[in-house]
């Protein structure tokens, strides 16, 4: 595997840019994503998202790109170890999941910081706010898991 570390990242990164666009499409309709974007406070970044606003959607296109790169050379040294698991794709899908929602810092502010929580009034309301991209993070990298193992373990088995 070690002659195929560019291939490998490619793959990573496409399948991972292919995943990320269409969940995060249909979620962007699915939970209202518009009427987030425009009045909870951790989407002030993204406001101008959407067809008025190309360039945008080119930035988010590109973080995704170097995102996907990154976690693809973080998680190159182990992926030999997850290939031969029975469940290896349930592994790669628990170590994404945990790099990119549990470790976001939404999630973290929202469930570890007491202002968060006296300002949406209670824990409840503030894990309500986690409706906006946890679901759809969760979606993310359990097709991205499922898939990206499989095309894997087909591309490395032995001849």
């Amino acid at each position: 595997m070690k002659k195929n570390v560019f291939r490998y990242v490619a793959r990573f990164i496409l399948l991972y840019t292919i995943v990320y666009f269409i969940v995060g499409m249909i979620s962007y309709q699915l939970f209202d994503y518009e009427k987030a974007l425009k009045t909870i406070e951790h989407f002030e970044l993204f406001r101008p998202l959407g067809p008025e606003n190309p360039a945008m959607a080119g930035v988010v296109f590109l973080g995704c790109i170097i995102r996907g790169g990154i976690l693809s050379l973080f998680l190159y040294p182990f992926f030999g170890v997850i290939l031969v698991k029975k469940h290896g794709w349930f592994l790669l899908f628990a170590i994404l999941f945990c790099l990119t929602a549990l470790g976001s810092p939404i999630f973290l502010h929202n469930l570890l910081d007491p202002e968060a929580i006296s300002e949406a009034g209670s824990i409840g309301q503030a894990l309500n706010e986690l409706k906006y991209g946890v679901p759809e993070i969760t979606l993310q990298m359990f097709l991205f898991s499922l898939g990206f193992f499989f095309w894997e373990r087909k591309k490395n088995k032995p001849v």
